[in-house]
C-alpha cells in the first residue's frame, strides 16, 4: 500500500527556528519502522516532518506529496498545537483524494477522538499507542476485512460512531524495531532523539499523558538502548549528542544505573541530554550519569511555591529539589529547571515564594534562565476540567482555529493574560541573568554570583557575561594564573572561585552603574549603600539556607529512594510501589 504520514505545522509562537537540528517525531519513525518490519516489501512510504515550518509551506508540501503519491492511506499525527493545520490537510485530502483512507493519531486525537470522528466521519482515529494498532489497520485495509476487529480505534460506519475494544499497551517495548531515524536525521545533523521508556505514573494537573500511557511505565533494557545508540553513532557520524525524550527518565534508580552501565561498559562516547525528575535521585545515579556522558539534564520544577507544587501532584517536594541540585553541583553536568507562571493556586505571594526558592537553588548550582513559560490549557488535563466547569470554555473550542489558550480568566482561569505576563516578568526579573545588568536586578540577584561564576567556568554563557569575566581576570592576573593551574590539575580551590566572584561583583556593579547612568556621586553612593545593605541581608539568608541544606543532605542521603515504580531488570515490567518507597540504608 502507498502510505503518506505527516505531522503538520504548529502555531507560530511555538515553532522552532532550527528545523534542521531540532527534535523530530519519533512516533512517526516508530510507525514506519514497525510496519516495514512486519510487512516487508509490501508498502511504499513517505514521511513528512512539518511541525516547524510556516502554515503556507506546510500546506504546499502536503499537497505536493499527495499529488505525487496519490496514497492509499494518509496518516496525520496531531498535537493540540498542530490541530488547525491538521484539520485543513484532512479536509483537503478528503475533498481531493476521496479514495484515500485518512487515519489520525497522536495525543490530541487520543483525548478528543469522539469529537473528531463526529466532525470528520470519514476518518479513523487511533486511540493511544500507535504501532500495533496502525499495523492492524493497514492489514485490515489491505485484506479488506472489517475494522470492528481492530482494537483501539474509533470510526463512523455511516450510522453511528463505532468504538472498538481497548488495545493493550505493548508490555515489552524491547520487541519494537528501532525507529527509522534516517527519515529525519540528515547529513550534518548533530542531535539524535531517543526513547528509553514509555509512560509516567503521575497525573500532573497540566499534563495529558495519562490518556496514552494510562499511568503505566514500560522500560527498555540497557543493552537494547545501547544497541540503538551504537547504531546511531555508526550510521550518522555527524551526531555528537543524543536527547532522551522519556516521559519520566530517572523514574527508577536501578534502571537508570543499568542504562548508564551499558553505555559505560561498551565504551560508547557521546553526550546525552535528558528530560528528568528530581526524584528519585542519589549520588550513585548522578555519578553514573556523568560517567556515561550526560552533559545536560532538564528537570520539571514548574513552581517554587509549596501550595502550587502540592496542587500539581508531581510526587516531589522542595527538599527533593534542594537535594538533587546539591548532587549536580558536584559534577560538570548542566541542570535546567523549567518554570511555569500562572498554574492553579498562583498568587502574588506564590510568585514571591518561587523567586526566593529558585534563587536559593541557583546558589546551590546555578540555573540559567532566558525565558519561562505561562500556563496553558490542554484538553484532557485537570486544568481543562477546572476551566470547563466555569462555563467559559467547552469542547467546541478545539474545533476552532484559535491558538491553544492560556489559563486566563477569559478561559476559565483566575487571572487576566496581562496579570500572567506580569507574574512571568516578575519571576524573570528575580532569576533571569539578563536582569542582573540593571540596578534592581543586580541587588535582587547578587547573592547567586558565586554560583554563577562556577557555572561560567564550565558552560557557555552570553557574551556580555563572558566579557565581564574576562575583564575581571584581566585586572586580576593572579586569579587567572590560579584558575589555569586549577584547570590543569583538575582542582580549582573554592577560595579562588570566591575571590573571583567578589572581583566579578565589583566589575559588574561598575558596569550596572554606567549602564543606568548613575554618574553623579550622590546616585552612585546611594546604589553602593544599597549594595552593602543587600550584602548583609544576603549573608544572613545564605547562612540559614546553607544550614538547612546540610540538614536535608544528611536526611535524604541516608535513604534509599528507589522511586514510585519498581524495576525488575529480568522482566522489565515495572509495577507501582506503595506510595513513596523509602527505607534506611
Amino acid at each position: 500500500m502507498k502510505i503518506l504520514l505527516c505531522c503538520t505545522s504548529i502555531q507560530d509562537e511555538h515553532r522552532s527556528d532550527d528545523n534542521e537540528d531540532s527534535h523530530y517525531p519519533l512516533g512517526l519513525a516508530y510507525l514506519q519502522s514497525y510496519i516495514e518490519h512486519h510487512r516487508p516489501d509490501k508498502d511504499e512510504f513517505r514521511n513528512l516532518y512539518l511541525n516547524n515550518v510556516d502554515y503556507e509551506t506546510c500546506y504546499r508540501e502536503v499537497k505536493k506529496n499527495l499529488k505525487e503519491m496519490d496514497p492509499d492511506v494518509f496518516g496525520v499525527s496531531i498535537m493540540t498545537h498542530s490541530r488547525v493545520t491538521a484539520y485543513r490537510m484532512i479536509e483537503y485530502a478528503h475533498e481531493n483524494y476521496p479514495n484515500a483512507k485518512i487515519v489520525v493519531g497522536g495525543m490530541h486525537v487520543s483525548v478528543m477522538w469522539r469529537q473528531m470522528v463526529k466532525k470528520y466521519p470519514y476518518i479513523v482515529a487511533v486511540r493511544g499507542e500507535g504501532e500495533t494498532c496502525f499495523h492492524d489497520l493497514i492489514e485490515a485495509y489491505d485484506n479488506e476485512t472489517s475494522l470492528e476487529d481492530v482494537k483501539g480505534i474509533a470510526y463512523h460506519n455511516g450510522e453511528k460512531i463505532v468504538v472498538t475494544a481497548e488495545r493493550d499497551l505493548i508490555p515489552d517495548i524491547d520487541i519494537l524495531p528501532f525507529p527509522k531515524h534516517e527519515l529525519f536525521v540528515k547529513e550534518g545533523k548533530t542531535m539524535a532523539n531517543l526513547l528509553t521508556s514509555r509512560g509516567c505514573p503521575y497525573k500532573c494537573n497540566f499534563c495529558v499523558l495519562d490518556h496514552t500511557s494510562r499511568r503505566k511505565v514500560r522500560f527498555r533494557s540497557g543493552e537494547n538502548i545501547a544497541d540503538e545508540v551504537e547504531m546511531l553513532l555508526e550510521k550518522f557520524p555527524s551526531i555528537n549528542a543524543i536527547w532522551i525524550h522519556d516521559d519520566a527518565f530517572m523514574i527508577n534508580k536501578d534502571r537508570t544505573i543499568e542504562f548508564c552501565d551499558a553505555i559505560i561498559n561498551r565504551g560508547i562516547k557521546t553526550s546525552f541530554v535528558a528530560s528528568a525528575r528530581f526524584r528519585p535521585i542519589s549520588p550513585e545515579v548522578v555519578r553514573k550519569m556523568e560517567l556515561a556522558g550526560f552533559c545536560h539534564v532538564l528537570f520539571g520544577l514548574e513552581s517554587g511555591a509549596d501550595d502550587v507544587i502540592r496542587g500539581m501532584r508531581k510526587g516531589i517536594t522542595k527538599q527533593h529539589v534542594r537535594y538533587g541540585m546539591s548532587l549536580f553541583a558536584n559534577t560538570t553536568m548542566r541542570a535546567t529547571a523549567f518554570l511555569i507562571a500562572g498554574l492553579p493556586g498562583e498568587t502574588d505571594e506564590t510568585i514571591d515564594e518561587t523567586i526566593e526558592f529558585v534563587q536559593e537553588i541557583q546558589n546551590i548550582d546555578y540555573l540559567y534562565y532566558e525565558d519561562i513559560g505561562i500556563s496553558m490549557i490542554y484538553p484532557g488535563t485537570e486544568m481543562y476540567t477546572m476551566a470547563r466547569a466555569t462555563g467559559k470554555i467547552n469542547d467546541d473550542y478545539w474545533l476552532t482555529d484559535a491558538d491553544v489558550p492560556y489559563y486566563t480568566a477569559e478561559h476559565g482561569g483566575v487571572h487576566t493574560y496581562e496579570k500572567l505576563l506580569e507574574m512571568k516578568e516578575r519571576i524573570e526579573e528575580g532569576v533571569a541573568l539578563r536582569f542582573m545588568l540593571a540596578p534592581k536586578g543586580f541587588l535582587y540577584q547578587r547573592k547567586v554570583i558565586p554560583s554563577l561564576i562556577k557555572y561560567s567556568l564550565l558552560h557557555r554563557m552570553p557574551e556580555s557575561i563572558n566579557d565581564i569575566v574576562f575583564s575581571t581576570l584581566a585586572h586580576h592576573p593572579q586569579l587567572l594564573k590560579e584558575l589555569i593551574r586549577g584547570a590543569i590539575i583538575g582542582d580549582t580551590k573554592a577560595e579562588i572561585t570566591k575571590e573571583l566572584a567578589k572581583a566579578f561583583e565589583h566589575t559588574l556593579a561598575e558596569m550596572v552603574m554606567k549602564r543606568a547612568n548613575l554618574t553623579s556621586e550622590t546616585r552612585r553612593n546611594v546604589f553602593i549603600s544599597q549594595c552593602y545593605a543587600q550584602e548583609c541581608a544576603d549573608d544572613i539568608l545564605l547562612k540559614a539556607q546553607k544550614k538547612h541544606l546540610e540538614e536535608i543532605i544528611y536526611k535524604l542521603s541516608d535513604q534509599d529512594d528507589q522511586g514510585d515504580i519498581a524495576y525488575d531488570k529480568n522482566l522489565r515490567l515495572p509495577a507501582s510501589l506503595p506510595s513513596v518507597m523509602r527505607t534506611s540504608k
